[in-house]
């Protein structure tokens, strides 16, 4: 299964059948120190096209194709409000399937895949929190083995796109280090 942007480029507006939402522009960071590159800025949403198999047709991994997640990762996204309020939004174990590193310009991208349970997740975890309602007062915080590799300002489209029960539950993860992206994909990657 190939999990990246090519497989799903269709035109931006069009409905969340099975879209990417990405995680672009934001910071990485650890214990308080930029490790990526990137700016604060909000996320770019990828809707339409459809997740196609990979060439082999099985689950075996290639290089565009994707692999399944080891469900004991030390990977975890939080929901912070304002820096006060922190709950758990998603961990490995509610990911189906990653893919990366793959190069993007100055971006280093690694796609990862909710499982259904995952997407419930998230999305009542979102609503629970008031972040369906006023989502410029979250960030989404990502950490591996207990350190921020991730750090994203949520906007109103993401949520929206989000919680659109069409949303087929994959995420763009862009680093502006190499490094970093290898990290969390090499951690995700169930060998």
């Amino acid at each position: 299964m190939e999990l990246s942007r090519r497989g799903m480029l269709g035109g931006v507006g069009a409905a969340l059948a099975v879209g990417a939402v990405g995680f672009a522009g934001a910071t990485s960071v650890a214990d308080g120190v930029a490790i990526g590159g990137g700016t604060a800025s909000g996320w770019d949403t990828v809707v339409g096209g459809a997740i196609d198999g990979d060439a082999a047709g099985d689950d075996e991994s290639d290089e565009s194709g994707s692999v399944p997640v080891d469900p004991d990762a030390p990977f975890e996204a939080r929901l912070l409000r304002d820096g006060d309020d922190d709950r758990r939004l998603f961990g490995a174990g509610d990911l189906d399937r990653v893919q990366g590193v793959i190069a993007e310009g100055d971006e280093h991208l690694v796609y990862v895949s909710l499982g259904d349970a995952g997407i419930d997740a998230l999305q009542a975890g979102l609503a629970d929190a008031g972040a369906t309602d006023d989502p410029e007062g979250f960030v989404v915080s990502m950490t591996l083995d207990g350190t921020e590799v991730r750090r994203v300002e949520l906007d109103g489209a993401t949520v929206s796109a989000l919680t659109d029960e069409e949303w087929g539950g994959v995420l763009t993860l862009p680093f502006g280090e190499e490094s970093v992206a290898k990290s969390v994909y090499d951690s995700l990657a169930d060998a």
